[in-house]
């Protein structure tokens, strides 16, 4: 006999169909061949001679690359600690599929868009089409967050750490 999840709905697989643990250690492995990647482009920055015993151009993308490959290991030493779940995650549905492609699309699209128009026009743009593809509504999800998003990058990277934009 079947026995309800913890959400009550549905019953429990049956023995033997749980998920294998490779699926929950597949993330951290994305994660790891990211930082990899990420580690192995930054070495191709030119450091100059003027950087010498300062921090230079590759600082902050390695310490992104070693922030992921650390989160990245602790993500896979929890998922390898935890027990097996006993239910399996819903199956993929079209709508989920198209949703995602249409986020990396809308990515994508950002590249181009901001290539011809400013960051500020682009970003804003962005922010309210993910929330929208995310189920946000209303003015505040999709009028106010991009604009305060948008604004907050601005000042960060445009103002404070001079990033040309």
């Amino acid at each position: 006999m079947a026995t309800p999840n913890a959400t009550g709905a549905g019953a429990a697989p049956a023995p033997g169909t749980a998920p294998s643990r490779l699926r929950e250690l597949a993330p951290a492995a994305a994660g790891a061949g990211l930082a990899a990647a990420a580690l192995l482009l930054t070495g191709q920055i030119d450091q100059g001679p003027e950087t010498a015993g300062m921090i230079g151009p590759r600082w902050w993308p390695e310490t992104l690359a070693f922030t992921l490959l650390g989160l990245s290991a602790l993500h896979a030493a929890l998922a390898w600690r935890r027990p097996a779940p006993g239910d399996a995650p819903d199956p993929a549905t079209r709508e989920g599929v198209l949703r995602l492609v249409a986020m990396a699309a809308a990515i994508v699209g950002y590249g181009v868009l901001w290539y011809f128009i400013h960051f500020l026009v682009s970003t804003t743009v962005l922010v309210a089409a993910l929330t929208y593809l995310g189920g946000g509504r209303g003015w505040r999800a999709l009028l106010a967050f991009p604009v305060v998003t948008t604004v907050v990058l601005y000042v960060l990277f445009g103002v404070v750490l001079r990033v040309p934009l």
